[in-house]
């Protein structure tokens, strides 16, 4: 069944949040998925542990290393940590599907093209980040990225603050990730 890893040599881009979102997305439609956390930082293992008295919908689980996924999941989605780690490779070589999201600043923006080089060999695609509808930032950075031929999942995470504080949490609301969870799995259905 699908692997997805979610990928950037940037911290900050909200890797995690997107992690536990799409798996409570998942869970919530009755998919059987795991969250594997290869963060050494452990940050989805301990937004689980955080989440206790209202726990996740899924499993997080520590990456075992040499990263091996199981595959009699439904879905299975990888956390990783920022930089240029081996786990990071691993990650990237067992997934289906490359997800590389990322903010919206040029700082993001820039740190998206080294990623983009080591994920070359695997189906990936962008997921923008954070965005806000009041400017046009977010849809530069998509035409900049669609012209250089990088696929951008088509819904974006909108910057909410319910979103930036929900570390800890189960989420209520998934403010996209629904949506995005039907384009990744939709992209599926092509790789």
């Amino acid at each position: 069944m699908p692997i997805f890893s979610l990928v950037h040599t940037k911290g900050g881009v909200a890797k995690t949040t997107s992690a536990v979102y799409l798996a409570t997305a998942a869970a919530r439609r009755g998919v059987d998925v795991v969250l594997v956390d290869a963060d050494p930082q452990g940050s989805a293992l301990e937004w689980a542990a955080d989440a206790a008295a209202d726990p996740l919908p899924f499993p997080v689980v520590p990456a075992p290393r040499p990263l091996v996924v199981d595959t009699d999941r439904e879905l299975t989605i990888v956390d990783t940590p920022p930089g240029t780690a081996q786990v990071i490779q691993e990650a990237i070589d067992v997934a289906d599907l490359v997800i590389v999201p990322t903010g919206v600043s040029p700082l993001d923006v820039r740190r998206v093209w080294p990623t983009l080089e080591i994920t070359a060999h695997r189906p990936t695609a962008v997921l923008l980040t954070g965005v806000d509808l009041r400017t046009r930032l977010a849809e530069e950075v998509r035409a900049l990225l669609e012209g250089e031929g990088v696929p951008v999942i088509g819904t974006p995470i909108l910057r909410r603050e319910d979103v930036r504080r929900a570390y800890g949490t189960t989420p209520n609301r998934l403010h996209g990730y629904d949506d995005v969870l039907t384009e990744l799995m939709e992209a599926m259905v092509h790789v």
